[in-house]
């Protein structure tokens, strides 16, 4: 059974070119996007943002992980999406990130 790990946050409508090619933010996510592969247990990851924002644009990472001791690990480890994305990710502030964890239905 899969699990999915959800890190959610948003940024300033004004910041959105931080999220197109080569931007800060674009970059961050290339970067968990060819580390993560590397973990034991890890599936698949996407990212996506919102196209109908007004002032503020949510944007999602998802991560999918084969069960539930190989999410664990990840979230220990210093390459879960929320501390890498506090520590690199600009214009995201703590209160604005959001992380969840899921269990996929069968």
């Amino acid at each position: 059974m899969a699990y999915i790990l959800q890190v959610g946050f948003e940024i300033p409508i004004d910041k959105i070119s931080d999220l197109e090619l080569g931007a800060s933010l674009e970059r961050v996510l290339g970067f968990l996007r060819t580390t993560l592969p590397n973990e034991d247990g890890f599936l698949t990851s996407r990212a996506m943002r919102a196209v109908e924002a007004t002032h503020r644009v949510h944007v999602i990472v998802e991560t999918t992980w084969e069960n539930w001791e190989a999410i664990q690990k990840h979230r220990q480890a210093g390459m879960a999406e929320d501390k890498v994305l506090r520590e690199f990710g600009t214009h995201i502030s703590q209160n604005h990130l959001v992380v969840r964890t899921y269990q996929e239905i069968d």
